[in-house]
């Protein structure tokens, strides 16, 4: 994995545009020490993402919650960095990353984790590639678990995403159950 500091790098400048008004949207960028923080542990994930290119972020916002784009720009609220232990800002990191690897190839991803092609929640299928990553890191999987209790405990019960935080959650206490092979 590739960490870089500036997002500028091979973009064109409608993508930057679109992207700082975005961020902006979503709390403005914040630099203190939760963005190193959030850099550790992209280094510690670095191992399991070998041509994953990551330029991380800190959204100021309370919310508790993980966004990425396809150019590997990838942001993590201020709520969410001060609510997860280090295995569950990894936990967050590797979803994200679950993303990404997707994105670049999503051909091959679903047969990857499942052995056959059909639709999957990209959703469900990043917390299984995240799952990977973390195991390959020798971080637990249950951080992964915990952080998705705490999203839901933070989501209100009429939001549509409660229900598919539900789902996530109940696919990987199965796949906990039923670990993934080698």
């Amino acid at each position: 994995m590739l960490l870089t500091g500036c997002s500028t790098i091979g973009q064109t400048p409608d993508v930057i545009s679109h992207h700082k008004k975005w961020a902006l949207q979503h709390g403005g960028i914040l630099v203190d020490q939760r963005h190193q923080r959030l850099n550790q542990t992209c280094h510690r994930l670095a191992p399991a993402c070998h041509d994953i290119v990551i330029d991380p972020h800190v959204l100021d916002s309370n919310n508790l919650a993980a966004y990425s784009w396809p150019n590997g720009e990838l942001y993590v609220t201020r709520g969410m960095i001060d609510a997860a232990s280090p295995d569950e800002l990894a936990s967050v990191v590797a979803h994200e990353i679950g993303h990404l690897i997707a994105h670049h190839n999503h051909s091959d991803a679903t047969t990857m984790l499942l052995g056959q092609k059909h639709d999957v929640n990209p959703e469900i299928q990043s917390d299984a590639l995240g799952c990977r990553i973390l195991a390959a890191c020798n971080i637990s999987t249950t951080a992964m678990l915990h952080t998705l209790q705490k999203v839901k405990q933070s989501t209100p019960t009429h939001d549509p995403a409660h229900a598919l935080l539900n789902q996530r959650i109940l696919r990987l206490q199965s796949d906990m159950s039923n670990p993934f092979p080698n």
